[in-house]
């Protein structure tokens, strides 16, 4: 073996292994006391909240997360797509405080995020137990 050939394979091996803590971020679960990141480019889905004051958000990477906006929300349940104004450049950047969800119909068709985090089991467990409340009203 060639001294050129073998550093040429050292330095490949080298930008796999530099390479590899990227790759694994796409599906690596939140850290905790990590700064969520929604980037608008790569929702999944959404899902609405009793009380009309937050949303559920799942991106590609089957992270969920809970956008909770400053004031009520009105009929997120019959949008069938979200549109967001963002003062990001780009779909890459991270949706955050300021930023709206677009909505259609009439009345208020802005909802301004005031927070966003990771949705818990414990969030879930109440907004299941707030859904059953209100079906029984």
């Amino acid at each position: 073996m060639t001294v050129r050939h073998w550093t040429t394979t050292t330095m490949a091996i080298a930008a796999l292994l530099a390479a590899a803590p990227a790759m694994a971020q796409g599906g690596r679960s939140p850290e905790r006391g990590e700064t969520p990141c929604l980037r608008q480019g790569y929702i999944y889905s959404f899902e609405t909240v009793p009380g009309n004051r937050s949303l559920i958000v799942t991106d590609l990477s089957r992270h969920r997360f809970r956008l909770n906006f400053m004031g009520e929300c009105y009929d997120l349940q019959y949008q069938f797509g979200l549109r967001f104004k963002t003062f990001g450049v780009g779909t890459l950047s991270c949706v955050s405080r300021g930023d709206s969800v677009l909505t259609r119909g009439p009345g208020p068709n802005q909802c301004i995020i005031k927070d966003i985090q990771y949705q818990t089991p414990d969030m879930e467990r109440a907004d299941f137990e707030a859904a059953a409340r209100q079906r029984h009203r």
